[in-house]
C-alpha cells in the first residue's frame, strides 16, 4: 500500500516541489541537492512529516581520515545552507534534522588506516524547536572499553521513542512494541 500510494503521489509531490522552489544556492553534492529538494517541499507545505536522506559510505575500513573529511564537509555545507534557508523562511522551529548510522566505529585504527565496525554511535539533532541544546550526555570514556569498543550509555530506542512521541506526536509504544522512556530535549 505504501509503495502504491507513493507512486500515485509522486507526480503531485514533484509538482509541489517546483511550486515554491528555494532561492538558496545549495552545494552541488548529492546531499546538497537532496536538502535543496526537501527545502522546496517543506516550503510548499505538502504536510509531509518525515523526509529521509542517505549519505554513504562511512564504512571506512581504509583511509578513514580522507574519506570522513570529504563526507563531513559535504554534510556540513548542506546542513549549513538548509538551516539558513529554514530560518529565513520561518520554518526552523518546525523542522528537525536528525542524524543516525546503522553502526559505530571501533576506537583503534586498523592496519589500513581505517576503523572497523563498533558498538556505540552518536546522533545529532538540529532544530529551533529543541528544549535542550548542546551535548545531551557525557562524552565516551576512551579509557573504559569493551574489547576495544566504546560502551554505549544511551539506548537508541529511547531516542526514537522521544522523537516519535514528542516531535511526531504518534504512539511510540505501538511502533516500538514497549515503553522505552523519553528524553527531555524535545
Amino acid at each position: 500500500n505504501t509503495l502504491g500510494n507513493t507512486v500515485n503521489n509522486s507526480e503531485y509531490i514533484f509538482k509541489e516541489s517546483k511550486a515554491r522552489p528555494t532561492d538558496k544556492v545549495y552545494p552541488a553534492t548529492q546531499i546538497g541537492k537532496d536538502f535543496k529538494t526537501i527545502a522546496s517541499l517543506i516550503k510548499s507545505d505538502i504536510n509531509t512529516q518525515v523526509y529521509y536522506l542517505s549519505l554513504g559510505s562511512f564504512d571506512t575500513h581504509t583511509n578513514q581520515n580522507q574519506r570522513q573529511n570529504q563526507l563531513f564537509k559535504a554534510i556540513d555545507e548542506a546542513i549549513e545552507i538548509f538551516v539558513k534557508d529554514m530560518k529565513e523562511n520561518g520554518k526552523f522551529n518546525d523542522v528537525m534534522v536528525m542524524t543516525f548510522s546503522e553502526f559505530g566505529r571501533r576506537v583503534s585504527q586498523n592496519a589500513s588506516n581505517g576503523t572497523d565496525h563498533g558498538t556505540a554511535n552518536q546522533m545529532f539533532f538540529i532544530s529551533g524547536g529543541l528544549k535542550k541544546k548542546g551535548l545531551l550526555n557525557a562524552l565516551p570514556d576512551l579509557t573504559k572499553l569493551n574489547n576495544g569498543d566504546l560502551i554505549y550509555t544511551e539506548d537508541f530506542r529511547k531516542v526514537y521513542a522521544t522523537v516519535l512521541k514528542r516531535w511526531l506526536n504518534t504512539d511510540d509504544q505501538k511502533i516500538l512494541g514497549k515503553d522505552n522512556g523519553y528524553y527531555d530535549f524535545i
